[in-house]
């Protein structure tokens, strides 16, 4: 992976705000949801090919 120079003018960083218990809630709902859609076969094949590119030097 190569170093990225930021433009002039134009921050890379970013200051988030914490997310609200009521967003927390939703974001987790939302999840769940698309987890539960994904199917068992997908999640699997998924996390197998992140297994190997986590495995690989940087």
């Amino acid at each position: 992976m190569a170093i990225v120079k930021e433009p002039k003018g134009v921050d890379f960083v970013v200051k988030s705000e914490p997310w609200s218990d009521e967003e927390l809630k939703e974001f987790r709902k939302l999840m769940k949801k698309q987890k539960s859609e994904l199917g068992e076969k997908k999640r699997s094949k998924i996390k197998e090919n992140y297994k190997k590119v986590s495995k690989q030097p940087a």
